[in-house]
């Protein structure tokens, strides 16, 4: 694993960035709207994993730390790509304050255990999403917007490279299928609320603007069963007590994306061509 650092250019990105699908785009807005506060929290819990895992894992801790570094460089992209969002659509203010509110919440208020287990519950479905993305899709993606494109596949293709360490930071500190499941569960809960109810305010600015079409919407439908389709079978994978993300292998689409950055030295960040 090593972090990595694209500079993309957001001056232009429209927030309806997925013409053919515009559900999907609205979602994975949702995603980026909580991520600048999700992020840091994941950072956080591993830091307070640290202590424990010198003693009964000591090898993680690399892992851990590029781990880490990874996901401050999401949440900073994904700062500056939501100041677009800002500018574009009124009313995310509420659900910004709200769900940096939960993180906030979920810190002072929940254990350790717990926290690792909603950290591992979003790790497990962010595998899904980066498979589902980089190798599925590409027929919906045709004329995104490219910058906006950009971010999520860099950012989905390292979801994918580090997979396994949240999953071993837990298995570290708090082993237990049950335990693990009740985390898949709150985070499942929690997030897939917070995304649907800000995709329905986007989408609904957009319908009103006059920018989605019916029959864009009833086009997308054979996009949303192909995605419940991939989706089903790979959940029920993640519910089972054997579970584990360390047999999941990086496909080629993943590999380009991975393969298209250099490691940025401070200040000096270079972009790839991360489409795969």
């Amino acid at each position: 694993m090593r972090a990595r650092l694209p500079r993309i250019d957001f001056g232009r990105a429209d927030g309806l960035w997925i013409p053919r699908w515009p559900q999907l785009a609205h979602r994975l807005n949702g995603a980026s709207l909580l991520l600048p506060h999700l992020e840091p929290y994941l950072i956080r819990v591993m830091k307070q994993a640290r202590p424990i895992l010198a003693d009964a894992a000591p090898g993680l801790l690399a892992d851990v730390d590029v781990f880490n570094r990874q996901e401050a460089n999401h949440y900073r992209v994904h700062a500056a790509y939501n100041r677009a969002l800002f500018e574009q659509y009124p009313g995310l203010e509420a659900f910004d304050a709200e769900i940096k509110a939960d993180f906030e919440r979920f810190l002072s208020e929940e254990s350790l255990e717990w926290n690792l287990a909603y950290c591992e519950g979003f790790e497990c479905s962010g595998l899904i999403s980066s498979e589902f993305f980089l190798q599925e899709i590409d027929d919906a993606l045709e004329g995104a917007d490219p910058a906006v494109r950009e971010l999520w596949s860099w950012h989905l293709a390292e979801e994918f490279e580090h997979r396994n360490v949240t999953h071993d930071v837990l298995h570290a500190v708090a082993p237990g299928w049950l335990h693990r499941l009740r985390g898949f569960r709150a985070f499942g809960a929690h997030l897939q609320s917070f995304t649907d109810r800000v995709r329905d305010h986007l989408m609904a600015i957009d319908r009103e603007r006059g920018r989605i079409e019916d029959a864009v919407l009833e086009a997308a439908r054979s996009f949303e069963r192909r995605e419940r389709r991939f989706y089903a079978p790979r959940i029920a994978k993640i519910l089972m007590p054997w579970y584990s993300p360390h047999a999941r292998r990086v496909q080629p689409a993943t590999r380009r994306v991975l393969d298209a950055y250099v490691d940025a030295a401070p200040g000096t960040p270079r972009r790839g061509n991360a489409t795969p």
